[in-house]
């Protein structure tokens, strides 16, 4: 098959950029071809298909904000450098991920005129949400499930009202007006069942998306350190407060390994909270550092307020054979079971936080050996091999239609 790949960052920003580049690399393995559409960036890999990428804005120049925001909604340069990508290459079929603002939907519609297939993963709430978050000043929010996205201005959802009321009109345009995403779109796969279900309960053909879990990393599995780890960004959906607030009643140490708007306010927390023995921050990393890190952790907590989907983060600990403590939101329980594959706390919840990681130090090594073949076997139905068989027969059968 001769696929095009597409994504507004082709380097490893975050979780869907990491499975975008995966599936690039893994499809070539198996013999497809693989092309690359994406936004031009200096921190891009190599590839031989730059001169189709698009150019990247600076959405901060205050003389060119009306054409910036048009942009957003509708970028033509995308469109026409997409169509000329199709035109010169002739793919089978069309994988999308991530192309809200940078590339827009309008590359949809380039492909919908030659009658090409188009597949997209959703690795987020975009479609159904302006803010990709559903969660908004501190609180899970589901009021644009409606349709009505002038929810996300008068909620201020962007702590800006222009930056809101322009989100509240993409939303509007694509979903309401001109149906970008579901006239143009052969199959949603989303990474979870919730995702799923929250699509189809805002109205969304359920005929037309399939769930398919992503796929988790290989690794040589590590036993366990006696630190906790927190991985990701430090913002407020995040739930890290929480975490911090729990180890006031625990003993234990913790690494935090991140950066973010919150960073300062965890801080003067920790400072607060008298944890500064306990409690080290990194910054962001990557590299042998971070994997250091892992290697020797005694739990993964994802503490999240926000409804995950199916974060990477997640994955990644579950690969490593780490405990993981997560909060009961989202997609995350359709991974992690109660005691078996690991824990699972109410959202924002610091005393029941507290008690599962006091609880760590009671698991028996029978107990653990237990939870490590549970751990396997979930980590081994979702190794890249088998998420490719089942990703490549949903494109066989696109293509058969």
């Amino acid at each position: 098959m001769k696929i095009i790949q597409v994504n507004k960052f082709f380097y490893a920003k975050g979780g869907a950029d990491k499975y975008f580049l995966t599936l690039i690399k893994e499809l070539e393995k198996s013999g497809d071809t693989v092309i690359p559409f994406a936004m031009a960036d200096k921190r891009n890999f190599n590839s031989s298909w730059n001169d189709y990428f698009v150019k990247p804005v600076n959405y901060h120049q205050p003389k060119r904000r009306f054409k910036i925001a048009w942009r957003l909604i509708w970028n033509k340069e995308a469109a026409v450098k997409f169509g000329h990508l199709l035109d010169n290459t002739k793919p089978d079929l069309i994988h999308v991920h991530n192309i809200y603002h940078q590339l827009s939907p309008s590359i949809l519609v380039e492909a919908k005129k030659r009658q090409i297939p188009v597949i997209m993963t959703l690795h987020d709430y975009k479609l159904i949400c302006p803010n990709y978050l559903m969660f908004t000043h501190g609180t899970n929010c589901q009021r644009c499930l409606t349709g009505n996205y002038l929810n996300c201005l008068t909620s201020n959802c962007y702590y800006s009202y222009p930056k809101s009321a322009l989100a509240a009109l993409e939303s509007f345009l694509h979903n309401k007006v001109w149906h970008s995403y579901r006239d143009n779109i052969d199959l949603f796969i989303s990474p979870s069942e919730y995702l799923k279900k929250l699509m189809i309960k805002a109205g969304w053909d359920k005929n037309k998306i399939i769930v398919l879990i992503n796929p988790a990393p290989k690794y040589e599995l590590q036993t366990d350190g006696q630190r906790l780890l927190y991985i990701g960004r430090l913002s407020l959906e995040k739930g890290v407060d929480v975490l911090i607030k729990s180890l006031k009643l625990t003993n234990k140490q913790l690494d935090i390994a991140g950066s973010g708007p919150e960073e300062k306010h965890l801080k003067n927390l920790v400072k607060e909270l008298k944890l500064e023995n306990q409690i080290t921050f990194y910054g962001h990393l990557s590299g042998e550092v971070l994997e250091k890190l892992k290697k020797e952790a005694k739990a993964i907590i994802i503490p999240s307020v926000w409804q995950e989907n199916m974060p990477l983060a997640l994955l990644e600990a579950l690969a490593y054979n780490k405990l993981v403590i997560a909060s009961n939101s989202g997609g995350i329980p359709e991974i992690i079971e109660e005691g078996k594959t690991g824990f699972l706390f109410s959202p924002g919840n610091v005393t029941e936080l507290a008690e599962k990681i006091s609880n760590l130090d009671y698991i028996t090594p029978k107990q653990r050996l237990i939870m490590t073949n549970q751990i396997k076997e979930k980590i081994t139905s979702l190794e890249i091999e088998k998420h490719l068989i089942k990703l490549k027969n949903i494109y066989k059968t696109y293509l058969k239609k």
